[in-house]
């Protein structure tokens, strides 16, 4: 039965890839450059196992090096606003597959979350077994437990995370409420520990418990030798605690029905508080044009899906740099990014919300997006419309962000405000010239209702990768150069002319773009309209 939906999975996705084999080209260059960094991070862990030979050193590295990769497990999905591959439970429960077996491959789904952790993984282990004081073929079983033993722990208690984050997010009243909930608690640790005179305590707490209670230490103790029984007494109860909310909360998401919490229908929806936003675009604009971008402004201010991110990247964006810019205080001085610390956490917004609106402009309209091929509106019109929208909500963004900083009581200069309110619409030129073509070449439908799942597919995530600091380069440029010539007249002038540039690019962008949606028109439509496998991806 497993096997069964691995292989209509891979034919659904083969049939995507057979229309965009550029895409698929693209894609594995870019992962290879991805996880060729992770593959030089195992080797550097793997080099320091090995040859760490003082056991001191490896006690008080080894279970922080554990509580990172446990971090960057469970909270990297969050951090992107991806809950990364999940089985469409919608799909799949018509057949008679019993629940075990889903329930595996939910929880195998989840090394697609973070295969990056396996590679360090890897490498350390690696190091530890031929580290001549505490590896060698006498302890390697006892080395290879403890290490299966936690990524287990590590599947388990994300596969249970993930399927309680999915049924809490499709409540409509609380979905917003859930996600400033949990990026506050996500980003306590970082702040407690980033605060003077605590950053000890916090350290020792997580790292070095009496009797090593945490899943991590644990591990750390198991490899290390060091009160292995009990250890692994330990590890084993995290791992069957992990085991049992997972799945339990399998078994609840099986018996859910998204569709009867997500609130009244929104047909006979009343004007709101929102509706001057929605109006704003007639005042300036004509017709279509002004339709166009009213239309855009409802439908995503009314998708869960963009709710979201859009709530991200004003709460978790401001607290996930905020440890850093503390880091500068204790030291006397600033950091770079104490100095620009509104400019980055706009840019960190700017990239949340591109992967559910200008990257993959037409995703949430999916099937309905013939409609722009056949009324008599231009493509060009219609990515403008959808671009102008977008820009709106980025300004929203921006004065959220800005609000958001100055109610935690952040120190942020006028200066320094200016700056992130010129610098990140330079950049939004860029990244909006990218998304026109990106939305042509590597279209993609979304559910606006599926919460749990980022925006963009694998294609369009190495997008990102590659074309991210392709935007953010001319910026770069102007803040090196006011810098290096400490002259605010060349960082002006850099940045006037990058704005220029911009627009002449975002121009040539949107004539391509143009060109290769009517070119392209019967593939675009099919790949907006098809619908996935049994196995809902990223």
């Amino acid at each position: 039965m497993i096997a069964a939906i691995l292989r209509a999975q891979w034919l659904s996705m083969r049939l995507r890839l057979g229309s965009h084999r550029r895409g698929a080209i693209f894609s594995i260059l870019t992962a290879l450059l991805w996880y060729g960094f992770w593959v030089v991070l195992a080797f550097v862990a793997e080099q320091f196992a090995e040859y760490g030979q003082s056991a001191a050193k490896q006690v008080r590295a080894l279970p922080i090096g554990l509580m990172l990769i446990f971090l960057y497990w469970q909270l990297a999905p969050l951090i992107s606003a991806s809950l990364g591959a999940s089985l469409d439970l919608k799909k799949l429960m018509v057949y008679p597959v019993p629940h075990r077996k889903l329930f595996v491959i939910e929880v195998l789904l989840r090394l697609t979350t973070c295969a990056e952790m396996l590679l360090v993984l890897a490498g350390s282990l690696t190091g530890l077994l031929r580290n001549p004081v505490l590896g060698g073929i006498a302890r390697a079983p006892r080395l290879v437990t403890s290490y299966l033993l936690f990524v287990l722990f590590n599947l388990l208690l994300a596969a249970g995370v993930r399927s309680l984050l999915e049924r809490l997010l499709s409540h409509k009243r609380l979905r917003e409420i859930l996600m400033l909930v949990l990026i506050s608690c996500a980003a306590l640790p970082r702040l407690a520990a980033a605060t003077p005179g605590t950053a000890g305590i916090v350290r020792r707490l997580i790292t070095q418990p009496p009797g090593g209670f945490w899943p991590w230490t644990a591990t750390a103790r198991i490899a290390l030798g060091q009160e292995a029984l009990f250890s692994i007494f330990i590890l084993i109860c995290w791992t069957v605690a992990a085991f049992a909310f997972s799945r339990r909360q399998f078994e609840r998401s099986l018996r859910y029905d998204a569709q009867a919490t997500a609130g009244p229908s929104t047909n006979d929806r009343s004007p709101g508080r929102l509706e001057p936003f929605y109006r704003l675009p007639a005042l300036f604009l004509p017709d279509p044009t002004a339709a166009i971008v009213e239309k855009e402004l409802r439908a995503l201010s009314r998708t869960p899906r963009f709710r979201m991110v859009f709530i991200m990247g004003f709460s978790f964006g401001l607290l996930i740099w905020l440890p850093v810019t503390f880091g500068g205080g204790r030291s006397g001085g600033s950091t770079v990014v104490a100095e620009h610390y509104l400019t980055i956490v706009s840019a960190y917004a700017l990239m949340l919300l591109g992967q559910v609106s200008f990257l993959n402009t037409f995703g949430f309209d999916r099937s309905a997006s013939q409609v722009y091929f056949s009324v008599p509106v231009s493509i060009a019109q219609s990515l403008a419309g959808k671009n102008i929208a977008v820009v709106l909500f980025i300004a929203v963004e921006m004065l959220a962000v800005t609000l958001a900083a100055f109610l935690l009581r952040i120190r942020i200069a006028p200066a320094n405000v200016a700056e992130a309110f010129i610098v990140t619409p330079i950049v939004a030129v860029y990244l909006l010239a990218i998304g026109n073509l990106s939305s042509v070449h590597f279209p993609r439908a979304m559910n606006p209702e599926r919460v749990s799942q980022g925006g963009a597919g694998s294609r369009l995530q190495a997008l990102i990768f590659v074309f991210y600091p392709i935007a953010l380069l001319p910026v770069f440029l102007a803040f090196w150069a006011r810098r290096v010539f400490s002259s605010e007249l060349i960082f002006s002038a850099i940045l006037a002319f990058a704005a220029v540039l911009g627009v002449v690019v975002y121009w040539i962008a949107m004539d391509s773009a143009v060109h290769t949606a009517v070119e392209r028109r019967e593939k675009i439509l099919m790949e907006l309209s098809g619908g996935e496998g049994p196995v809902a991806a990223d």
